[in-house]
């Protein structure tokens, strides 16, 4: 049987790493592929910040778990709920979001969803109780959830395939330093600052308030209907013209290439369109009449049965855990003797994060464009979404060697430092590896990205909120090395998993889209 996602990427060229462009621009001048490159950047940046803000004010608490306790009389876990909830919210929320976006567009959704997490931050800010600051913990997180699923469907919309590592990159590193830089600057106004912790919130009021001018300045709609000529459908090798079945085989002749691409566009190579901020500031829907809202709320569900959904769910959140236990245990471990650090110190924990988020961006995004564009010329040309986890083995051993560091180094209290190596290697992991699996899913199903996203994130957020909620008592439970050798098992099979995925991913594909809805079918994956 075909590949269902095999596609003739077009001829060489050295502007775009010797691969040619995919999709194919259409002579459309609305098409967003032909947005100018800083178009499209600053339009990424400005939607995939609102993850960094949402994850930054959902984070940063954590370091005032203790002065909350005092001045609300509550116990830890309680105040724990504070965290917890929130970001059970940041994955729930998708189920709202996500169809509105299909349904209308992607632009009206974010900024409702940046106007109410502002709103709601001020709200916070000004809580006096606990059941009024958890409610409004819970609907910021609710708020806070747009961005997670849409920032991917903007990925798709605006890059091309030999991009998408990169933009993807951004979108990962942004979410994974909200929640490291967060609590960093947070730790610092809980010590010195008159107001604690309501100034910290009231900062991530400003930071959302920023943030819904700059999308409201910066992203225009993104949502635009195309076809994929170059596609082959899901049909078997016997029942292909003998030119498409050589295709296969073979990879793309330069007929085959030039079939696939518009006649308007192959006629002129600069395909970059003029482009007017009149545009951005003009567009606020695109109202998809060809599904019904009904459809749209129904069509994440249809993806959860396909087995490379799962994995990424399961490597997603086994990374995400690993870092979100040692991010809230933190305080526990370095309060109380022998470390004794002040609120601010363990703030400062949080840079080792950065810097596994730093290395992870260049070396799980450009690093990793550039493995799967090799891979696409000794190909032939020819693309099929396995070739993205070749980007996988170059990172793959750093996440689970950090669970064992973190074990032993936080079971035997060793120095902070090697504390701190260990945590920016789980770090790393924790954008890296999300990353590169997200991308393979995007690539896996194109005309569905924001509607697979939904489904991983509302798992591997529930999988996270299970690890946060009992974190803590957890690791005070059964210690440091009993946890964390857990974690390395669980880190390390999902790895392990991306071996077999490579090999038989398409066939996984076949008989998930043998099953599916009409929907999946027409949409030719």
């Amino acid at each position: 049987m075909a590949d269902l996602n095999q596609v003739i990427i077009g001829t060489p060229s050295s502007k775009h790493h010797g691969v040619g462009l995919w999709p194919p621009p259409s002579s459309d001048p609305a098409d967003p592929l032909r947005w100018p490159r800083w178009v499209k950047f600053l339009a990424l940046i400005a939607v995939a910040n609102f993850n960094f803000v949402a994850n930054f004010a959902g984070a940063g608490l954590s370091v005032a778990t203790v002065m909350l306790e005092m001045e609300l009389q509550k116990t830890p876990q309680q105040i724990n709920s504070l965290l917890t909830f929130n970001f059970l919210l940041l994955g729930l929320g998708n189920l709202v979001w996500i169809p509105l976006s299909v349904k209308y567009g992607k632009r009206p959704v974010m900024l409702i969803s940046t106007a109410l997490l502002f709103a709601v931050l001020v709200w916070t800010a000004k809580a006096e109780t606990f059941a009024e600051l958890l409610a409004a913990r819970i609907l910021s997180g609710f708020a806070s959830a747009s961005g997670e699923s849409i920032v991917p469907g903007v990925v798709s919309d605006i890059f091309f395939l030999h991009e998408r590592g990169t933009a993807m990159s951004i979108y990962v590193v942004l979410i994974s330093a909200g929640s490291a830089v967060g609590p960093l600057v947070a730790g610092f106004m809980v010590e010195y600052s008159p107001g604690a912790w309501r100034d910290f919130v009231w900062l991530c009021a400003a930071l959302a308030g920023f943030d819904l001018l700059a999308i409201f300045f910066l992203y225009p709609e993104s949502s635009f209907s195309r076809s994929h000529p170059a596609v082959l459908s899901p049909t078997s090798e016997s029942e292909l013209p003998p030119d498409d079945a050589k295709a296969i085989e073979l990879g793309p002749s330069a007929s085959n290439v030039e079939d696939a691409q518009d006649p308007q566009v192959r006629e002129n190579e600069d395909f970059v369109v003029k482009f007017s901020y009149r545009q951005v500031v003009t567009s606020f829907f695109h109202v998809n009449k060809s599904l019904s809202l009904s459809k749209a709320f129904s069509m994440p569900f249809v993806f959860l049965p396909s087995l490379i959904v799962l994995w990424v769910v399961f490597l997603y959140g086994s990374a995400l855990a690993s870092l979100v236990i040692l991010m809230l245990a933190f305080p526990s471990l370095l309060i109380p003797p022998p470390y004794l650090f002040p609120a601010s110190s363990v703030g400062l924990m949080q840079i080792p994060a950065i810097i596994g988020f730093t290395f992870a961006t260049v070396s799980g995004g450009y690093v990793c464009d550039l493995i799967t564009a090799r891979m696409i010329k000794r190909n032939r040309g020819v693309f099929v979404p396995e070739l993205r986890l070749v980007s996988m083995v170059p990172g793959s051993f750093i996440g689970p060697i950090g669970c064992i560091v973190v074990a032993i180094t936080c079971d035997g209290k060793l120095h902070w430092a090697s504390i701190a190596v260990g945590y920016g290697m789980v770090a790393f992991n924790a954008v890296y590896a999300p990353n590169v699996a997200v991308t393979y899913l995007i690539d896996c199903y194109p005309a569905f990205a924001s509607e697979v996203v939904v489904i991983v994130n509302i798992v591997k957020n529930t999988i996270a909120f299970v690890f946060l909620y009992t974190a803590v008592d957890w690791v005070q439970s059964k210690g440091w090395i009993q946890v964390y050798m857990i974690m390395f098992m669980i880190v390390s099979l999902s790895m392990v998993l991306t071996i077999p995925l490579y090999f038989w991913g398409n066939r996984t594909r076949q008989l998930f889209v043998r099953k599916s809805p009409r929907e999946v079918k027409a949409a030719r994956l």
